[in-house]
């Protein structure tokens, strides 16, 4: 019965964290629920940067001597679930002010747009682990937004 009764708050808990991140404009059930099901346990998280990093969102620079370095972005977690995040943000720009004036202001700075989408991207997901993390530990984050 203990085991039943774990099962349905569990479950209960996934809704929630479901209907939270689909609040974000242009956030849907299937990206909601990617999210939910690659991060299993959003509290194991401790930083924003890390889950960025998880999904293969966060940028690496390399940089050798005095010169400008380059950036990229190195292909790990789910692709599926990186260009399901990249489609969405997409929608939140479109429907978001903040996310657009982000978006502009990353574009205007480096002028492509891939770049551009890919930050906001990465806000997105940082945005969906905080709003996926138990309230109780939902403030913790000192990074990220």
């Amino acid at each position: 019965m203990d085991a039943l009764l774990r099962l349905h708050a569990r479950e209960q808990d996934e809704a929630r964290r479901i209907a939270a991140m689909r609040s974000v404009p242009g956030v849907g059930e299937v990206v909601a629920t990617a999210f939910a099901a690659e991060i299993y346990r959003p509290e194991r998280f401790r930083r924003s940067e890390e889950v960025t990093a998880y999904l293969g969102l966060a940028p690496v620079v390399r940089q050798s001597g005095g010169g400008k370095g380059k950036s990229f972005i190195r292909p790990v977690g789910q692709r599926r679930l990186r260009s399901l995040l990249v489609e969405a943000a997409w929608g939140w720009k479109q429907r978001d002010e903040w996310a657009r004036e982000f978006y502009n202001r990353i574009l205007s700075r480096h002028g492509v747009p891939q770049k551009a989408i890919t930050a906001l991207a990465r806000k997105l997901a940082a945005l969906l682990w905080k709003l996926s993390l138990p309230p109780a530990t939902a403030s913790t984050d000192r990074g990220g937004l």
